[in-house]
Protein backbone atom coordinates (compact mmCIF):
# COMPACT_ATOMS: atom_id res chain seq x y z
CA UNK A 1 0.00 0.00 0.00
CA UNK A 2 1.02 3.75 -0.72
CA UNK A 3 0.03 6.70 -0.12
CA UNK A 4 0.04 7.75 -3.08
CA UNK A 5 0.84 6.65 -6.76
CA UNK A 6 2.28 9.35 -9.58
CA UNK A 7 1.06 8.17 -12.88
CA UNK A 8 4.01 9.78 -15.29
CA UNK A 9 7.21 10.22 -15.06
CA UNK A 10 8.90 12.72 -16.72
CA UNK A 11 9.57 16.19 -14.54
CA UNK A 12 6.33 17.51 -13.13
CA UNK A 13 5.44 13.40 -11.89
CA UNK A 14 9.28 13.62 -10.06
CA UNK A 15 8.34 16.69 -9.11
CA UNK A 16 4.84 15.26 -7.54
CA UNK A 17 6.66 12.27 -6.28
CA UNK A 18 9.78 14.19 -4.73
CA UNK A 19 7.37 16.53 -2.85
CA UNK A 20 4.93 14.04 -1.44
CA UNK A 21 8.08 12.22 -0.40
CA UNK A 22 9.48 15.13 1.85
CA UNK A 23 6.29 15.54 3.38
CA UNK A 24 6.39 11.82 4.56
CA UNK A 25 4.17 9.79 1.91
CA UNK A 26 5.17 6.61 0.74
CA UNK A 27 5.10 6.71 -2.85
CA UNK A 28 5.24 5.11 -5.86
CA UNK A 29 6.03 6.54 -9.34
CA UNK A 30 4.75 4.79 -12.21
CA UNK A 31 6.73 5.20 -15.98
CA UNK A 32 5.70 3.38 -19.16
CA UNK A 33 8.87 3.93 -20.99
CA UNK A 34 11.69 1.85 -19.92
CA UNK A 35 13.11 4.97 -18.90
CA UNK A 36 12.36 8.30 -17.00
CA UNK A 37 12.69 11.69 -18.36
CA UNK A 38 12.65 10.54 -22.02
CA UNK A 39 11.37 13.68 -23.20
CA UNK A 40 12.94 16.06 -20.49
CA UNK A 41 15.87 14.80 -22.57
CA UNK A 42 15.57 16.63 -25.82
CA UNK A 43 14.25 19.67 -24.22
CA UNK A 44 16.07 23.07 -25.42
CA UNK A 45 17.80 21.15 -28.45
CA UNK A 46 18.92 18.65 -25.61
CA UNK A 47 20.17 21.65 -22.96
CA UNK A 48 17.04 21.50 -21.07
CA UNK A 49 15.45 25.24 -20.66
CA UNK A 50 15.00 25.21 -16.94
CA UNK A 51 13.07 27.64 -16.49
CA UNK A 52 12.98 31.63 -16.77
CA UNK A 53 14.82 33.86 -14.60
CA UNK A 54 11.97 36.61 -13.76
CA UNK A 55 8.92 37.29 -11.48
CA UNK A 56 5.89 34.73 -11.60
CA UNK A 57 3.64 37.64 -12.75
CA UNK A 58 5.96 37.97 -16.13
CA UNK A 59 5.89 33.95 -16.55
CA UNK A 60 2.44 34.21 -16.46
CA UNK A 61 2.31 37.36 -18.67
CA UNK A 62 3.70 35.82 -21.31
CA UNK A 63 1.80 32.52 -21.75
CA UNK A 64 -0.10 32.76 -24.92
CA UNK A 65 -3.66 31.85 -23.45
CA UNK A 66 -5.36 30.88 -20.56
CA UNK A 67 -2.56 31.68 -17.89
CA UNK A 68 -4.90 31.83 -15.40
CA UNK A 69 -5.02 28.27 -15.51
CA UNK A 70 -1.51 28.52 -13.55
CA UNK A 71 -1.49 31.42 -11.21
CA UNK A 72 -1.86 28.40 -8.11
CA UNK A 73 1.41 26.93 -9.78
CA UNK A 74 3.30 29.63 -10.14
CA UNK A 75 2.23 31.45 -6.39
CA UNK A 76 2.92 28.10 -5.27
CA UNK A 77 6.45 27.06 -6.98
CA UNK A 78 7.68 30.59 -8.69
CA UNK A 79 10.83 30.56 -11.11
CA UNK A 80 12.85 31.33 -8.14
CA UNK A 81 11.80 28.18 -6.41
CA UNK A 82 12.55 26.10 -9.15
CA UNK A 83 16.28 27.76 -9.58
CA UNK A 84 17.25 27.27 -5.45
CA UNK A 85 15.54 23.53 -5.83
CA UNK A 86 18.34 22.36 -9.04
CA UNK A 87 21.16 24.34 -7.13
CA UNK A 88 20.50 23.48 -3.97
CA UNK A 89 20.40 19.62 -5.28
CA UNK A 90 24.05 19.28 -6.95
CA UNK A 91 22.70 20.96 -10.59
CA UNK A 92 24.16 24.46 -11.11
CA UNK A 93 22.49 26.51 -13.47
CA UNK A 94 23.38 29.73 -15.44
CA UNK A 95 21.25 32.60 -17.19
CA UNK A 96 21.35 33.42 -20.60
CA UNK A 97 19.67 35.86 -22.88
CA UNK A 98 15.96 36.19 -22.55
CA UNK A 99 16.50 35.01 -18.73
CA UNK A 100 16.50 31.68 -20.08
CA UNK A 101 17.73 29.18 -17.34
CA UNK A 102 19.97 26.20 -18.27
CA UNK A 103 22.31 23.52 -16.62
CA UNK A 104 25.64 25.16 -16.55
CA UNK A 105 26.58 21.49 -18.10
CA UNK A 106 24.46 22.49 -20.81
CA UNK A 107 23.06 19.18 -20.65
CA UNK A 108 19.87 18.18 -20.03
CA UNK A 109 21.19 14.86 -18.00
CA UNK A 110 22.07 16.79 -15.50
CA UNK A 111 18.41 18.12 -14.84
CA UNK A 112 17.24 14.63 -15.05
CA UNK A 113 20.13 13.10 -12.73
CA UNK A 114 18.93 15.71 -10.12
CA UNK A 115 15.82 14.72 -10.38
CA UNK A 116 16.53 10.82 -9.71
CA UNK A 117 18.95 11.52 -7.10
CA UNK A 118 16.32 13.06 -5.32
CA UNK A 119 13.59 10.84 -5.92
CA UNK A 120 16.31 8.13 -4.50
CA UNK A 121 17.28 10.06 -1.87
CA UNK A 122 13.66 10.74 -0.58
CA UNK A 123 12.62 6.93 -0.98
CA UNK A 124 10.15 7.03 -3.68
CA UNK A 125 9.46 3.79 -5.34
CA UNK A 126 9.94 3.66 -9.18
CA UNK A 127 8.39 0.97 -11.38
CA UNK A 128 8.15 0.99 -14.92
CA UNK A 129 5.01 -0.16 -15.83
CA UNK A 130 2.47 0.88 -18.01
CA UNK A 131 -1.07 1.82 -15.94
CA UNK A 132 -4.29 0.68 -17.75
CA UNK A 133 -6.98 1.80 -14.84
CA UNK A 134 -6.87 4.25 -12.12
CA UNK A 135 -9.04 1.85 -9.57
CA UNK A 136 -12.00 3.39 -7.93
CA UNK A 137 -14.92 2.30 -5.46
CA UNK A 138 -17.49 4.52 -4.42
CA UNK A 139 -16.39 7.98 -5.97
CA UNK A 140 -13.30 7.15 -4.29
CA UNK A 141 -10.04 6.42 -6.09
CA UNK A 142 -7.87 3.61 -4.48
CA UNK A 143 -5.15 2.64 -6.83
CA UNK A 144 -4.10 1.39 -9.95
CA UNK A 145 -4.15 -1.59 -12.11
CA UNK A 146 -1.10 -1.73 -14.84
CA UNK A 147 1.19 -4.10 -16.90
CA UNK A 148 2.99 -4.91 -13.28
CA UNK A 149 0.12 -5.84 -11.43
CA UNK A 150 -2.36 -3.81 -9.25
CA UNK A 151 -1.19 -1.14 -6.50
CA UNK A 152 -3.34 0.08 -4.03
CA UNK A 153 -2.84 3.67 -3.19
CA UNK A 154 -4.68 6.69 -0.98
CA UNK A 155 -4.38 9.15 -3.33
CA UNK A 156 -3.13 9.23 -7.56
CA UNK A 157 -1.92 11.96 -9.46
CA UNK A 158 -1.57 11.92 -12.86
CA UNK A 159 1.31 13.54 -14.85
CA UNK A 160 1.08 11.79 -18.01
CA UNK A 161 1.05 15.43 -20.08
CA UNK A 162 -0.47 15.56 -23.67
CA UNK A 163 -0.01 14.63 -26.83
CA UNK A 164 2.87 16.61 -27.75
CA UNK A 165 5.23 13.96 -28.83
CA UNK A 166 4.17 10.13 -29.32
CA UNK A 167 8.18 9.07 -30.02
CA UNK A 168 8.62 10.24 -26.41
CA UNK A 169 5.39 8.20 -24.77
CA UNK A 170 3.35 11.31 -24.56
CA UNK A 171 0.82 9.27 -26.34
CA UNK A 172 -2.58 11.24 -24.44
CA UNK A 173 -2.84 7.99 -22.04
CA UNK A 174 -3.38 10.09 -19.34
CA UNK A 175 -6.47 12.08 -21.14
CA UNK A 176 -8.40 8.54 -21.70
CA UNK A 177 -8.12 7.96 -17.85
CA UNK A 178 -9.02 11.09 -16.76
CA UNK A 179 -11.88 10.64 -18.85
CA UNK A 180 -12.89 7.37 -17.72
CA UNK A 181 -13.18 8.61 -14.19
CA UNK A 182 -15.21 11.37 -15.61
CA UNK A 183 -13.47 14.29 -16.33
CA UNK A 184 -14.41 16.90 -19.41
CA UNK A 185 -11.46 16.75 -21.92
Amino acid sequence: NYDGIIIGGGPAGMFAAITAAKRGQKVLLLERNDRLGKKLLITGKGRCNVTNDCPAEEVLRNVPRNGRFLYSAMDAFPPSSIIRFFEENGCPLKTERGNRVFPQSDKSISVLECLQRQLKQTGVSVQTAKVNEILTAQGCVYGVSTTAGKFDADAVILATGGVSYPATGSTGDGYAMAKDLGHTI
